[in-house]
């Protein structure tokens, strides 16, 4: 079965991270961008927050985006970089080594 992996904070995680075909890395971010690998992985976002509202309407607020998803879809090794921060005025790029095992 494929894993949500919930990273918080992409500063505080190792650079070399190990998941399987299939699971999704959740990252608290403003964005990413893949340096290698793209057969391997496949950003998804980035997405800002919104809830479903009483009548069910889609609301969300203005304000920058603060997820991006990272999906692991064949077995290979890829490097990323994960954007954090203020997009205007003060941003962090945090590289991760993925490998994705079977």
């Amino acid at each position: 079965m494929s894993r949500l992996i919930n990273v918080e904070r992409v500063t505080a995680c190792p650079s070399s991270l190990t998941v399987r075909v299939g699971d999704v890395l959740l990252f608290a971010a403003i964005g990413a961008r893949v340096r290698s690998g793209s057969d391997v992985v496949a950003i998804v976002g980035p997405f800002v927050p919104a809830v479903v509202g009483d009548e069910g309407q889609v609301l969300s607020p203005a304000g920058p985006p603060n997820a991006v998803m990272v999906m692991a879809r064949q077995t290979g090794r890829a490097e990323i970089d994960v954007i954090t921060g203020d997009p205007w005025h003060a941003t962090r790029t945090t590289g991760l080594n993925i490998t994705v095992e079977a």
